[in-house]
């Protein structure tokens, strides 16, 4: 299509090449401070959050200063929450792996095999057992995979209580005694006085 085809309204002004050029240069203008706005809220954003994870990581490091009085590391908390993503059949087989690279390095773990042979533990133990877990990380009403009425659904229930039981007690207030460890363990501040 060419001007010549275009029909001119004479009432209506014609926008000169002049006018349409500027309108272009305010519209790229335009684009490249919108562009510059979005930078900048992403930079803040992300500066922000690194800020934030900085913080985060603080206390987690701190978390883990907690552990090792009384045994755990860092890589204990790793292993739990492994635990918690994988179903059993899965870290059984990561663990056979593992136990096969040690035989072939010749490490004495490798003469453990057996220890991962078929859970021969009676179904109400094993209830019981993942009951009690459940209670201490307070999984909460409804987590039971057992039918309530069945034995291992009873055995399933005591373990949650007694689980429930664990993480009531106050176990923090047997080492007050033992100077330091108190504090550790019930993640206190041991510098809160010092400000």
């Amino acid at each position: 299509m060419t001007d010549e085809n275009i029909t001119y309204d004479p009432y209506v002004p014609r926008q000169t090449e002049a006018v349409k050029a500027d309108a272009q240069v305010k519209n790229e203008d335009e684009r490249a401070q919108y562009e510059e706005q979005v930078f900048i809220r992403v930079f803040n954003s992300v500066k922000t959050g690194k800020s934030n994870i900085g913080e985060e990581m603080a206390e987690i490091n701190e978390a883990y200063k907690r552990l090792k009085p009384v045994g755990f590391t860092k890589a204990d908390i790793k292993w739990a929450f492994e635990l918690e993503e994988k179903d059993s059949n899965e870290v059984i087989a990561t663990m056979q792996r593992r136990i096969r690279i040690a035989k072939i390095l010749g490490h004495g773990l490798a003469r453990q095999v057996e220890l991962f042979d078929t859970d021969r533990a009676p179904i109400e133990e094993r209830a019981y057992e993942e009951g009690l877990a459940a209670g201490k990380l307070r999984k909460g009403i409804g987590a039971n995979p057992y039918d309530i009425t069945s034995p291992a659904g009873q055995a399933w229930a005591r373990g949650e209580a007694d689980g429930n039981a664990f993480a009531n007690k106050d176990l923090a207030s047997l080492f007050e005694g033992d100077a330091g460890k108190d504090e550790l363990i019930s993640g206190a501040d041991p510098f809160e006085d010092a400000a």
